[in-house]
């Protein structure tokens, strides 16, 4: 690695993508029919935010052959969908430590946007893209949770 390259975070492997939809189930049912896309997991999630308001997002989990998780957002707050429309909202990477791999992030201009409750961290760049990085701790499937 060049001296330049020193403490610059390096993801390897695009492990989920998630997508902010306004109906997990209507969006399910046409991507079954139309591309073969599931079985499905659905869960609920629910957090507090800095504010003290309570939040309920609906989750939905599929997974590709290669075992690229797809992951459907569907808050109950859509601030994300009012101000960029339905479409990608994450890209997601599993790494080993969440917290060293995001400093390194902060360092070379990343924002954190949001820190989830199961210690995965949302960052912003901040600029050209404009699409989040997820990173968080290796698991399994959630389907197999």
């Amino acid at each position: 690695m060049a001296d330049s390259d020193a403490g610059k975070l390096k993801l390897k492997t695009l492990d989920h993508i998630g997508i902010q939809v306004r109906d997990v189930e209507e969006v399910i049912e046409t991507w079954e029919r139309t591309f073969g896309i599931g079985p499905w997991t659905i869960r609920e999630m629910t957090h507090t935010t800095p504010e003290g308001e309570t939040l309920t997002t609906k989750l939905a989990f599929a997974y590709t052959d290669n075992g690229v998780e797809i992951e459907l957002i569907q808050s109950i707050r859509n601030d994300f969908i009012d101000t960029h429309g339905e479409g990608l909202h994450h890209l997601g990477f599993f790494v080993n430590d969440v917290d060293e791999d995001a400093a390194k992030a902060v360092e070379q201009g990343a924002k954190v946007a949001f820190k989830g409750p199961g210690g995965n961290i949302h960052l912003d760049a901040d600029g050209p893209g404009g699409v989040r990085f997820e990173l968080m701790r290796r698991r399994g499937r959630v389907a197999d949770q």
